[in-house]
Formats: structure tokens, C-alpha cells, sequence
């Protein structure tokens, strides 16, 4: 058996991606001993799946036990998970250890190295049990991890299709940067209803935006960066459900978006365990919470671009927007502070004209507080400071997985974000 030091770069990183996996094992919701097999068939892992949660015909107990207890599978969907490298099988690992108990699903981990040798197909199985509401069963579900080498890992659909639950949607999750221009990547877009990416993870935020918009998803396309900013879409919303406010909404004229970067000589990746490749150009992925929150503002309130003031540069940018009755400055620009990752929004500021004069929303956050503020007809009112929590990447997704139909919000701001993020680089590059 070769060793360690003596065999080859792809099966030194295929290895510690299979040594990162397998902790699937050792999380405290697993109520069986894991089956592992390397060098399996499709029709072995299929056959100890269905052999799993179904008790025998001599009427002996379930297979899957806790405490003599047997219990019976809840899965909601399909959930397939690519793993690119050894960073993302420790985050998935982490992330899917604390989705099981908000979704069971019947979860297949996938890593597929089509350069890697040794045997074509090794799988693990784990049943997991977690605790249910008060007084109910306990919610139990099965995690799938498959490694795939050779030639194999170029045709997936035939490995993973026979081991999906039929009747469930599935979902794609694809940590890091997604490899838009990779037939393995399209293979399994094609076999889910829904793709969960992070857009904050794109290499080329703008490219990724792009492919986003042309992806024909029958569920759509899901995005944690996206979900992140849920605190600001809300609190942005509760500006205009006043109707002394409402009427400035028309009359916006600018918006003033201000995220994080970190201080100077600090690393510019925005969680440790991501593993995504940085960007060559000067359009960072930190961008990507700033350009979706103007998207979204801009798509609600039919914005549109009208030229660039100020191109992007170290992640700042300014452009002019033709509104419905005013033209709109938007200023995008980053605050160095290591109290908050990277991309996170740290202030927003709208103004507005009205019959009474000026008026301006301000939202602005440190580490885990929110205040929220108004001045407008003459008055100052300190609305409330409130909690603002960062929400760990299983709520992200846990919240994604909810979805079963297309999000036109989502994908108006988008689209949205992509002309502005478009116009801003082009006077760039052109200078």
C-alpha cells in the first residue's frame, strides 16, 4: 500500500477530503454505526438505503435504534452537496450537522476527482436522530457521502439519480465558487429543482451574476449572501410602512451603501473555512451584499442606470440612476473594521425631498446592534436599537430550503446588480 509521501498530489487532497468527511460518523446525532464501503456499486449503496429504516420480515426491530428505540425516517428533500475541496468538507460537515433538525433530508455529499486515482465509487452511510418538538418523535434522517475517481466522477447523473428519493424535490448546494464552465457542475444543476450558491464566494462577482440570470432552474436560484440581508431588507421596509413616510419613497434621491472590508494587512477572505479562490481583478466578492441590497431597492422602486460618476475602484463606486421623479446618486464604499466579516452591510443611509423639506433613513451597525433613525418633516426620532445577529450558514440555508418556486424579488435585484455592476466596471476598464 503506498504511503502518505508517495502518492500524488490528487490523492493526497482526494484523501483528506474523504478524512474531512467522515465526521459525519462522529456527530452526536448518529444512532448507527456508519456503513462504509470502498469500491461499492450504485446497486450496494442503494440496497443498504432501503434496507436502513424499513424493519426485516421476521418482525425484528428496525435497523436504525436509539436507546432500543427504533424510529422511522422524515426526509422533506433531496439535498446534493459538492465538495471542491478539503476547507468546504470541513464547513459542509459543520453546516449539515446543524441543518438536520430544521430539514431532513435524504443529504448526498458528494466530492468527484476526475484526476484522482484508486477505487471508482466509495461510499459512507450515517443515520442521524435529532430531538423533535415537545412531546413528538424524534426527526431522523440519512447522510450519503460518495467519492468518485477517474473517469467515473465525469458522468454523475448515473451514480447519484438512482439514489435520490423520487417523490421529494432536490435541491444543489454548491459551497464556494462555482465552476460555471464545468460540464460536472451543469450535470448536476440538471438533476435538482433549486441551486443554493453564496454569491459573496464568486470569484468574478459580475460573471457569476450573469450566469445566475440565464440559469433555467424550475425552482430558481437561492443565494446565502442574499439571505443575509434579510435584517436590512426588513428594517428598510418598516421605514415606509408609516404613511408620513410613504410619500418620500418616489422621491428618493440618494442611497448610501457602506459594508466592511478588513484593515489594512488583513486577510480579505470573508470566513476562514470558505476555500473559495480570490478574485485577479478589483471586483472583490465583498461586493456582493452592497450590489444586491442596491439592486433591490433600485428593482422596487424602478430604477434605472444612467451613467457612471465615479467607476469602481478599491471597492468603491458611484453612479447615477434615473429615478421616477428625481435622479438618484448612489454611493457604494467600504469601512475597514474587523468586527464584522467582510461584504457585511454596515450603514445604509436613503435621502429623500418632500413638500416639508429633506429627509433621511439611517440604519447603522456595529458588532451585534442595530440603531435605527429618521429625520424627516422637522424632526429627529431615534426609532430603536435593536439586536442584529449574524446567522450562521445552517440558518442561511435552512431558510433557502423552504423555497420551492422562483423568487422574483431575488432575481429582479440580480439583474439589477449586474448592469450597475457592469456600468461601474466598464468605465474602468475603458480608462
Amino acid at each position: 500500500m503506498a504511503t502518505a509521501v508517495g502518492r500524488s498530489p490528487a490523492a493526497r487532497r482526494a484523501l483528506a477530503v474523504h478524512r474531512r468527511l467522515m465526521r459525519f460518523g462522529e456527530a452526536e446525532s448518529t444512532v448507527s454505526e456508519p456503513w462504509v464501503d470502498r469500491g461499492t456499486s450504485v446497486q450496494a449503496i442503494a440496497a443498504h438505503l432501503a434496507r436502513l429504516w424499513t424493519s426485516p420480515a421476521n418482525g425484528d426491530e428496525s435497523r436504525v435504534t436509539e436507546k432500543g428505540m427504533s424510529h422511522a425516517r422524515a426526509s422533506v428533500l433531496n439535498l446534493i452537496v459538492m465538495v471542491p475541496d478539503e476547507a468546504s468538507a470541513t464547513r459542509v460537515v459543520e453546516t449539515m450537522t446543524g441543518l438536520g433538525v430544521r430539514h431532513p433530508s435524504r443529504a448526498i455529499v458528494l466530492a468527484a476527482d476526475p484526476k484522482a486515482g484508486g477505487p471508482t465509487l466509495s461510499a459512507s452511510i450515517t443515520a442521524h436522530c435529532n430531538a423533535g418538538p415537545e412531546g413528538s418523535e424524534p426527526i431522523c434522517f440519512e447522510v450519503v457521502v460518495l467519492t468518485v475517481h477517474g473517469e467515473a466522477a465525469e458522468h454523475l447523473t448515473g451514480i447519484v439519480a438512482p439514489l435520490l428519493i423520487h417523490d421529494l424535490p432536490t435541491h444543489i448546494w454548491w459551497p464556494g465558487d462555482p465552476p460555471f464552465a464545468d460540464p460536472i457542475f451543469y450535470q448536476l444543476v440538471e438533476m435538482g429543482d433549486r441551486l443554493v450558491v453564496d454569491s459573496d464566494e464568486f470569484g468574478d462577482l459580475l460573471l457569476g451574476m450573469r450566469r445566475l440570470t440565464t440559469l433555467r432552474r424550475r425552482s430558481g436560484v437561492g443565494d446565502l449572501a442574499w439571505r443575509r440581508l434579510a435584517w436590512w431588507q426588513e428594517l428598510t421596509a418598516e421605514f415606509f410602512d408609516a404613511p408620513r413616510f410613504r410619500r418620500y419613497l418616489p422621491n428618493l434621491n440618494r442611497l448610501i451603501i457602506r459594508y466592511a472590508i478588513p484593515t489594512k494587512g488583513k486577510a480579505r477572505r470573508r470566513r476562514p473555512a470558505r476555500g473559495a479562490a480570490q478574485p485577479a481583478s478589483n471586483v472583490a466578492s465583498p461586493l456582493a451584499g452592497p450590489m444586491l441590497y442596491a439592486g433591490w431597492i433600485a428593482s422596487r422602486i424602478e430604477w434605472r442606470r444612467h451613467s457612471t460618476t465615479l467607476p469602481l475602484e478599491d471597492g468603491r463606486l458611484r453612479l447615477k440612476l434615473e429615478g421616477r421623479h428625481e435622479m438618484v446618486d448612489l454611493q457604494i464604499e467600504p469601512v475597514e473594521t474587523d468586527e464584522l466579516p467582510p461584504g457585511e452591510l454596515v450603514a445604509v443611509r436613503m435621502r429623500a425631498f418632500g413638500e416639508t423639506g429633506a429627509a433621511e433613513f439611517i440604519i447603522e451597525r456595529s458588532a451585534g446592534e442595530a440603531v435605527v433613525a429618521s429625520n424627516a418633516d422637522g424632526m429627529t426620532a431615534l426609532l430603536r436599537r435593536m439586536p442584529m445577529e449574524q446567522s450562521t450558514e445552517s440558518e442561511l440555508l435552512a431558510a433557502d430550503l423552504v423555497m420551492d418556486q422562483h423568487d422574483p424579488v431575488y432575481e429582479a435585484a440580480v439583474r439589477a446588480a449586474a448592469v450597475f455592476l457592469a456600468s461601474a466596471r466598464q468605465v474602468d476598464l475603458a480608462g
